[in-house]
């Protein structure tokens, strides 16, 4: 059986980054061909620019083919979706014979129209559904049924998680891939896209928080029983440190990123209170600076320490219930600054590591693997869903597909 060969595209704040991939009859995954350059015209996860980001896909797409040596007619998109949020929702359908009122066994047709049922919410204004994810059924008295195909009861019901976006961002994004042209042929919020990559099915079952710190903004993912849990965005990355570093050490905006990426630390360390940094010339007429790494790392800690701590009252607030003794994977471009996993260990107080793709061949090195956690885990969803790809699929075929129905 022949392997699919699919592309994967990241519209991000700060980088995009595409990917061509093969995915193989074990699910591993090889990367034939990928791509990075800088963003324009993105702002924490929203177009600002319409026409510079136009032009920055171009560009992404037109080295990812000249990578690749042939051309790329459609992609998977992965998008942080704007403000991306949850909500649970419930249905129940009744399964005794309505005449003689005796249980009656529950048949898949009965779950799929119970799923349906579920699915069909009613969200805020602007607000667009992007993805549904069962959480467990309720057969009777029975909680957290998995799987109750067979079973007898008088009633079934079941919960269902629906991830959700900014209509208006969304649709700005569906926009600006039309226009470039390209074909979506499926697309999947980054939160969940980041997770698939960089967890096994025993971590999401053994239980998982995955956070996905990007330029602009930070997706999380809840993970337990191998059941999506809790997900969200904070329009907040890694992109306001170098701007708080710039600020507070008044230094130009590219000195403040190369200082953080070189010298930066999440954890601010007393050993370190007499140490200086010298800050070359050179960025925007800068002449340099000495500065002190212990000013430096408590400005990148007050940062870091905010994104970590909203995500952990994000759970604490909606899954307060859940005895939770997992891990925490962090991803993305955030997941490079130093200290990252050692301050993440410190707030959640459980154990923390730097989230890479597995099983995975052809990423430049291990170093940079957590930049395509995104684009390898979206490849890794669409393989999951088994959805058969279509090279001249046109856009508005599958507007409804993109974000708005995607189970």
């Amino acid at each position: 059986m022949a392997n699919d060969i699919i592309a994967a595209l990241e519209i991000g704040t700060t980088m995009i980054r595409s990917v061509v991939c093969e995915i193989r009859d074990d699910d591993s995954i090889s990367v034939l061909a990928l791509s990075e350059i800088k963003s324009n015209g993105i702002r924490k996860g929203e177009i600002f620019n319409r026409n510079e980001a136009i032009n920055s896909v171009k560009l992404a797409l037109k080295e990812l083919e000249s990578n690749y040596r042939k051309s790329i007619t459609s992609v998977i998109i992965s998008l942080s979706g704007g403000d991306t949020e949850c909500y649970f929702s419930d249905a129940i359908s009744r399964i005794a014979d309505p005449d003689e009122n005796i249980p009656l066994e529950i048949t898949l047709n009965d779950i799929n129209n119970l799923s349906d049922i579920a699915k069909r919410i009613s969200l805020p204004l602007n607000r667009i559904k992007l993805h549904s994810f069962n959480q467990y059924f309720k057969v009777d008295d029975i909680n957290n049924v998995v799987n109750p195909l067979g079973m007898s009861c008088e009633s079934l019901s079941l919960r269902v998680l629906t991830v959700h976006g900014k209509q208006s961002v969304v649709e700005n994004f569906q926009k600006l891939v039309a226009d470039v042209p390209i074909d979506c042929i499926y697309a999947v919020y980054s939160g969940v896209s980041s997770a698939l990559a960089v967890t096994s099915e025993e971590m999401r079952k053994n239980g998982v928080i995955v956070i996905n710190i990007g330029g602009g903004t930070t997706d999380y993912c809840v993970y337990h029983d191998n059941i999506l849990k809790l997900c969200g965005t904070f329009t907040i990355g890694g992109d306001h440190i170098t701007n708080d570093i710039s600020a507070g050490l008044q230094i130009p905006v590219q000195s403040a990123e190369d200082v953080k990426i070189k010298d930066g630390n999440a954890l601010f360390n007393l050993m370190e209170r007499d140490r200086n940094i010298s800050l070359p010339s050179g960025n925007e007429g800068f002449g340099g600076k000495i500065v002190r790494a212990v000013t430096l790392n408590t400005i990148i800690e007050a940062r870091m320490q905010e994104i970590f701590e909203l995500v952990k009252n994000e759970i604490d607030l909606k899954l307060s219930n859940l005895s939770y003794n997992g891990s925490v994977l962090i991803t993305g471009g955030g997941s490079y600054l130093n200290g990252a996993r050692d301050l993440s260990q410190k707030i959640f107080n459980l154990p923390s590591m730097i989230g890479k793709p597995i099983n995975t061949q052809g990423l430049p090195s291990s170093n940079e693997g957590p930049m395509y956690s995104t684009l390898i885990g979206a490849v890794r969803y669409y393989k999951s869903h088994n959805k058969k790809i279509v090279q001249e699929s046109r856009f508005k075929k599958i507007v409804n597909l993109f974000w708005g129905k995607t189970e």
